[in-house]
C-alpha cells in the first residue's frame, strides 16, 4: 500500500464526516484511512458511532477505526497521530485535520506521480493549501505558498509539478508546511521520532523543522490541494481554542529552543534563534498583560540575552522594577 491517510477526530462528528468524504473522493490511488476517536463523548459518540458503521460497511477495505480512552483534554494531536502512524500500513503517511478538507481529488494520484519518478523516493513531499476565516478566502501566504512563484522565476517545476528544494528555500517562505499538506515517508517518520508528544499545539511545525533538518530529498509542489478553515475562537471543541494563548506560545518556544540546539543545518538553528525572541517577546507581553510580572520579567530578559536592544532593555528594567516593588510591597 502506497499511502496511509491519519485521521485524528474529538468530539466533532459533523466535521469529520465532511473531511473524510474530501479523503476518499481521491479513487486513482492505493490507500488507507486510519481514524482515531481521541475520546468523543455523547452525544457525539453516537453520531460517530453511526457514521463509522457506515464508512466501515461501505469501504471495509479501506477505513479502520480506533478509539482511545476518554481524557478531559484528549491526548494531544501530537500523541494521536504517532498512535495511528503505528497503525499505518502505507509506505508513505498523509494528514488531515477533522476540520479542514481536501480539495483536489488527484492529491494522491499526483502524489504517486511524483513518487514513481523519483529514484530515490524523496522523504518529504509538500504541497500548498488554502485557509479560510468565517466563510472568507484569506489572501495572504500563510503556509508555503509564496515560495512557489519564486521557484517559478527561477525554473520550471518537472513535469509532474514538482520541484526539488532545499532547507534554504523552504525557509525564506512565509512559515511551515501545515501537517495537512505533508506527505512523509513512513520509515522516515520512524528515524525522526514522529511528533513531539510533550507538544499539544504547533506540533506540525515542530515535526516540518526536525524532519527538514534530517531529510535527504525533499520535493515541494505549488498546488492547492486543502483547505484549512481558520478556527471560531468562541467554538471550545478543537485543539486551538482549547488551548490558552499562553500556552501555545509555550509549545512554539519548545519546539524553536529544540531546533535552536539540535538542528544539523545553520539556516535552521538561525530560523529557530530568531523567532525564539519573538515568541519570549510574546511571552513578556502576555504574562504582564496578565500582571503575572515575574515570569513577564524572566521571558523580557531571556530575549534580551539572545538579541539586545535598546527599547526592550527599557521595557525589560521596567517590568523588573515593577516585579521588585511588588514583592517589597507584599
Amino acid at each position: 500500500m502506497q499511502f496511509s491517510v491519519l485521521i485524528a477526530t474529538r468530539n466533532r462528528p459533523g466535521l469529520f464526516e465532511r473531511a473524510i468524504a474530501s479523503v476518499l473522493a481521491n479513487r486513482d490511488a492505493d490507500f488507507e484511512v486510519i481514524v482515531i476517536d481521541d475520546g468523543t463523548e455523547p452525544p457525539f459518540r453516537e453520531q460517530l458511532d453511526r457514521l463509522e458503521a457506515r464508512l466501515v460497511a461501505a469501504e471495509s477495505e479501506r477505513v479502520r477505526f480506533h478509539h482511545l480512552p476518554h481524557r478531559e483534554r484528549g491526548h494531544g494531536p501530537s500523541y494521536v497521530l504517532n498512535y495511528a502512524a503505528s497503525r499505518a500500513r502505507g509506505d508513505y503517511l498523509c494528514f488531515l485535520d477533522d476540520d479542514d478538507l481536501w480539495i483536489d481529488t488527484g492529491y494522491l494520484a499526483c502524489a504517486t506521480a511524483i513518487l514513481a519518478c523519483s529514484p530515490p523516493s524523496p522523504d518529504l513531499l509538500f504541497f500548498d493549501q488554502v485557509a479560510f476565516a468565517k466563510g472568507r478566502r484569506l489572501s495572504r501566504a500563510i503556509w508555503l505558498e509564496d515560495l512557489g512563484c519564486r521557484l517559478r522565476a527561477v525554473a520550471p517545476p518537472d513535469q509532474n509539478g514538482a520541484y526539488e528544494v532545499t532547507v534554504g528555500q523552504l525557509l525564506t517562505a512565509a512559515s511551515f508546511c501545515h501537517v495537512n499538506t505533508t506527505i512523509v515517508r513512513r520509515s522516515f517518520y520512524g528515524e525522526v521520532g514522529g511528533f513531539d508528544q510533550a507538544i499539544r499545539y504547533e506540533g506540525d511545525r515542530d515535526f516540518y523543522l526536525r524532519a527538514i533538518d534530517r531529510a535527504s530529498l525533499i520535493k515541494y509542489v505549488p498546488r492547492l490541494v486543502a483547505q484549512h478553515n481558520v478556527p471560531d475562537a468562541h467554538a471550545k471543541r478543537n485543539v486551538s481554542t482549547a488551548v490558552s494563548e499562553t500556552e501555545k506560545l509555550r509549545d512554539r518556544l519548545t519546539g524553536l529552543e529544540k531546533a535552536a540546539r539540535d538542528s544539523r543545518h545553520v539556516e535552521i538553528a538561525s530560523y529557530a534563534r530568531e523567532h525564539r525572541i519573538y515568541t519570549l517577546k510574546r511571552l513578556a507581553f502576555a504574562a504582564y498583560a496578565a500582571n503575572d510580572l515575574d515570569q513577564a520579567r524572566t521571558y523580557a530578559w531571556r530575549g534580551l540575552h539572545i538579541r539586545f536592544n535598546i527599547i526592550w532593555l527599557f521595557f525589560t528594567l521596567y517590568v523588573s522594577m515593577r516585579a521588585r516593588s511588588l514583592k517589597h510591597f507584599l
